[in-house]
């Protein structure tokens, strides 16, 4: 089976637009979690508890907040000690959720309510005509041991997942920068989030570039560029790297990531409050994601909307994927990412019928800043693979 790395999700997250049944929407995740794992359906961590404190205290530093894993309650006391979750998997043969259900049960009945539990993972694979089925009935057999925890159900380039029931977060795994299909994926995935009122993951390369060399600017692009479309956390696929498995400290690759996670996850809180875009936009494009000037005029990325002409704001400046959201308080949150992985955008937008107040999310001071609007414009920047969050009260 597929092997992952890591996976992020954040605060109320459907909090906008939760599920219509109350016990869904209080299993929804509350952190934007980055996962750290080392492959699943197995246990590759570490068996020793000093030797799994080490990987933790890397982690923690590198911004991971959830470890994918099989459970063992000293392995949890651990992470509660560091302010991390266990992503449980439930396909590890000694809780395996369908081919030991008795041990599942017994197992998942223990956590209920837990607070240092994340989630259960139970399907990282494709999703044909003939899984759905089994699919279906794990998420019902988790939900009736322990109801207090989501459970995740992910798959290849978004095929099967839609007719899955009962999953608390679905996911998709596509590796865009060598098999394509980025934002047709994307756009699915968009889509089954607003309709099912549910957040999404997806998971890739951790080494989509040259390690130390870009690699975390393409990663961070492949990540950024979601979130408009209702990202609430990712994964990468694990092949080796990102800690040393003799020291536990972070090696290039992990210092790499370092960088992607620190970017994404302090925005996450925000990200987290806003659920499904209501739409996606895209100014037109001068480069490509590789940083290639293309020829002919801008044009807007296949598949990709422009902003409509009588729309309620443009974008004048900078070369930016837009998701629009509404918050809790009914304000427009835009969530703003990088066409280009390389380069930093200076952003205008102007209103044909002007805003009355405009707010930048400052990661750095995880606040909320105001912006001055002059004669119906406002002026801001978004940094290259980072996602960048402006509201506005019309």
């Amino acid at each position: 089976m597929l092997s992952l790395g890591l996976l992020a999700i954040v605060s109320p997250l459907f909090a906008a637009d939760p599920p219509a049944d109350p016990a869904a929407a209080k299993r929804q995740p509350t952190d934007f979690a980055i996962v750290f794992n080392m492959g699943y359906a197995g246990d590759n961590l570490p068996k020793e508890k000093d030797e799994y404190e080490k990987l933790v205290k890397s982690l923690k530093a590198a911004n991971f907040n959830v470890i994918l894993g099989q459970y063992e309650p000293w392995r949890l006391e651990i992470l509660k000690k560091y302010d991390m979750k266990l992503f449980v998997d439930l396909l590890v043969s000694d809780h395996h959720v369908y081919k030991n259900e008795a041990a599942a049960k017994k197992l998942c009945e223990s956590l209920k309510g837990n607070e240092t539990i994340y989630g259960y993972h139970i399907w990282s694979d494709n999703i044909t005509k003939n899984i759905v089925a089994g699919r279906s009935r794990d998420c019902k057999n988790v939900h009736e041991w322990d109801p207090t925890h989501p459970v995740y159900v992910g798959t290849k380039t978004m095929a099967g997942i839609s007719g899955v029931e009962g999953e608390d977060i679905f996911g998709y795994y596509d590796f865009h920068w060598k098999r394509g299909g980025h934002w047709s994926h994307l756009s699915k995935a968009a889509n089954l989030a607003r309709t099912k009122k549910l957040p999404f993951l997806r998971y890739d390369d951790a080494t989509s570039g040259i390690v130390g060399k870009g690699n975390s600017n393409r990663v961070g692009y492949t990540y950024a560029t979601s979130i408009p479309f209702g990202l609430k956390g990712f994964i990468y696929h694990y092949a080796g790297g990102i800690v040393d498995n003799k020291t536990w400290e972070l090696d290039a690759l992990g210092k790499d990531l370092q960088i992607v996670n620190g970017k994404l996850a302090a925005a996450g809180p925000e990200i987290m409050k806003i659920g499904a875009p209501i739409k996606v936009y895209s100014s037109t494009v001068s480069t490509s994601e590789k940083n290639d000037k293309l020829e002919g005029d801008p044009k807007i990325p296949g598949g990709l909307a422009a902003v409509p002409a009588d729309h309620w704001f443009q974008i004048k400046q900078g070369e930016v994927l837009v998701g629009q959201f509404a918050d809790a308080e009914k304000r427009d949150v835009l969530v703003f990412a990088t066409h280009n992985p390389y380069a930093s955008q200076t952003v205008t937008l102007t209103f044909p019928n002007g805003v009355k107040s405009a707010e930048a999310f400052n990661r750095k001071t995880k606040k909320w800043e105001d912006l001055k609007v002059t004669e119906k414009s406002v002026t801001f920047g978004v940094e290259e693979a980072a996602v960048d969050l402006v509201r506005f009260a019309r």
